[in-house]
């Protein structure tokens, strides 16, 4: 297995099992830099910048919920000094347990997910919060009358006029009844609300297309409950339009795949899938669900983990998670036009997250 990719440069950013925060400046020296030292703290899902100069990530303590506090936090890559936000976003010294944020295209704004009232009163917006934290819009999200839902992330489109929303059941027997997710669109200018997916097909957006037109997604039908004398469903990576008015959403899904993501133009996705019982492999579909292929992994195999693939910035490589088992992984890349694999990481550890930006 190589061990020095080509010159197509990028940086990478990714936690480990113990979760504070790693990066790799320069995939071609493959030199990782730890930038966050907290063991008595877990990093949970970070923000990272188109250049790579900012990360805005959220810190909560170890223990009991009730001990737990949370704060999001900016670190400048460059200087490694790390400020507390945590005031941008909300007035109180910490945030609540399982605080979702994404950025606005522009980085200049932020959308967060906010609740208020009380037991199946409770509603749900969507508040957008300049960078500052001065300005403030607070969107309501109709709480559905049959099904109690409230929503639960949001992340702005490509070109700043939607959000893909996930809304899940809440109440312990609304759950039992009618366990999962689904997926919305909220269209900015019109204030409309377009439902994609049932809760009982347990979907997750997992990114737009550059284009605007489509989001791809990761099912879980039996989540989060599973009834215990039928067999578990597979997973599957399903491709939805939104831009058809009419139309069926769903062009296609692919079964006992998960964790897809969007090509830079938009024209392809890669994704993940068992081979078998104990092995996965590394596919590519168009962005129609036609011409599925499978990457080869080279010296890899068929790992036994393979997860989080990304792609690099210019579109011809992608970085995933491998090894042999969940203690055994390492971070790759691999040349899309000659199948080269290279390892970024030094050690095997557990990597949770991973994200790519451009490198200058």
């Amino acid at each position: 297995m190589s061990c020095t990719p080509k010159s197509n440069r990028f940086g990478v950013v990714f936690t480990n099992d113990y979760v504070d925060i790693y990066r790799i400046p320069d995939n071609t020296k493959s030199k990782v830099e730890q930038l966050t030292y907290t063991p008595t703290v877990g990093e949970y899902p970070f923000l990272v910048s188109k250049n790579g100069d900012k990360i805005i990530f959220e810190v909560g303590l170890t223990g009991n919920t009730e001990e737990r506090q949370q704060n999001v936090y900016i670190l400048n890559t460059s200087s490694k000094e790390i400020t507390n936000i945590t005031n941008v976003f909300t007035k109180f010294a910490m945030v609540s347990h399982g605080f979702t944020a994404d950025w606005s295209p522009d980085e200049k704004q932020f959308v967060t997910v906010d609740y208020g009232g009380s037991g199946y009163e409770i509603e749900s917006f969507l508040e957008l919060i300049d960078f500052s934290g001065e300005n403030r819009r607070q969107i309501p999200i109709p709480t559905p009358k049959d099904i109690p839902a409230l929503i639960q992330s949001a992340e702005w489109s490509p070109d700043g006029k939607k959000f893909v929303l996930t809304r899940g059941v809440i109440g312990l027997e609304q759950q039992l009844q009618n366990p999962g997710s689904a997926i919305l669109v909220y269209y900015l200018e019109s204030g409309n609300l377009v439902q994609i997916t049932e809760y009982s097909d347990g979907c997750f957006p997992r990114g737009w297309s550059p284009d605007n037109k489509q989001i791809v997604a990761t099912c879980f039908p039996n989540f989060p409950y599973m009834n215990e004398s039928a067999a578990p469903l597979p997973n599957t990576v399903r491709i939805f339009d939104v831009e058809n008015p009419g139309q069926p959403y769903e062009r296609i899904a692919f079964t006992s795949c998960n964790d897809p993501s969007w090509s830079p133009d938009g024209k392809q996705i890669a994704f993940v899938c068992n081979k078998d019982k104990n092995h996965k492999g590394l596919f590519i579909v168009d962005s129609y669900g036609n011409g599925i292929h499978e990457i080869k992994l080279g010296k890899l195999g068929n790992p036994a983990v393979l997860n989080k693939p990304v792609w690099s910035p210019d579109g011809t490589q992608i970085i995933y998670v491998a090894g042999n088992d969940y203690k055994q992984t390492n971070i790759y890349s691999i040349d899309l036009d000659d199948s080269s694999n290279y390892v970024l990481t030094n050690q095997d550890d557990v990597y949770r997250l991973v994200a790519v930006y451009s490198s200058p």
